[in-house]
């Protein structure tokens, strides 16, 4: 599950700064974010999952943000500021980089592999945080045929099953888990 949205065809209102990827912190409002980001023509992207819960004591499937309290938007800094200071729920995301905290900004190819990854996943994905995976435990694949062809990232051995979770890992968004047939996954030594 994901929610990708694209921007209409009418330029932002400024034009000083190019667009480019960010992660936004929006206090569990994702649902309100993309309806203020995607009002002001901006694309968005929030990657979901369908999860289990109980609900009154019933079971149910529900969707929820893959990465809680974190939209994707295209934009240049300058839109974003102007939209953070009219909804002040929305705020970047910062990494520490280098010793200093600085605004969270995905590069364009890492986000469009992101964007694929997620996508292809959909139902067996699992979320990451940088500092959750430990990649150089695993063995570094390449997975050849089937959805993820090309892709390389870190296998987690689990014994006993027929597939193993494989770890796609996004330098500056963590990492994604899914599940790949054995038949798929090649060592890179």
């Amino acid at each position: 599950m994901s929610n990708l949205k694209e921007s209409p065809t009418t330029p932002p209102p400024f034009h000083g700064d190019e667009p480019k990827w960010f992660a936004l912190k929006v206090s569990r409002k994702e649902t309100l974010a993309t309806t203020v980001l995607e009002t002001a023509g901006l694309r968005t992207y929030c990657p979901l999952t369908k999860t289990d819960t109980t609900i009154q004591g019933k079971k149910i499937i529900v969707e929820r943000p893959l990465i809680p309290n974190t939209i994707f938007v295209y934009a240049s800094f300058k839109l974003i500021n102007a939209l953070k200071n009219q909804h002040p729920f929305i705020t970047y995301c910062y990494k520490k980089m280098d010793g200093k905290y600085k605004i969270l900004q995905v590069p364009t190819r890492e986000m469009e592999r992101f964007i694929d990854s997620s996508t292809k996943m959909q139902g067996d994905i699992t979320y990451y945080r940088p500092e959750e995976v430990e990649l150089h435990k695993g063995d570094h694949v390449k997975i050849v045929g089937g959805l993820f062809d090309g892709y390389e990232g870190t296998l987690l051995k689990a014994k006993g099953r027929a597939k193993r979770m494989f770890l796609i890992n996004f330098e500056m968004l963590g990492a994604l888990g899914t599940h790949i047939e054995p038949q798929y996954i090649r060592i890179i030594k």
